[in-house]
């Protein structure tokens, strides 16, 4: 019989309620290497996106 942890298997990982769900829209994207921001672009995800300066992926804020 295989053993369910306290949430009896029904815990819920980044993919369901997690990140920025509720935080309204992405104005701007930001590099968490070195600080860099510049507009978000609708239609382009800022993890798609290489900040400019070092080359890290952007992150929405």
């Amino acid at each position: 019989m295989m053993q369910m942890g306290p949430g009896g298997g029904r815990e819920r990982g980044m993919g369901r309620g997690g990140g920025r769900q509720g935080l309204g829209p992405v104005r701007e994207c930001r590099c968490p290497n070195c600080g860099y921001t510049q507009p978000h672009q609708p239609g382009v995800p800022c993890v798609n996106q290489a900040c400019p300066k070092c080359g890290t992926r952007m992150v929405g804020v």
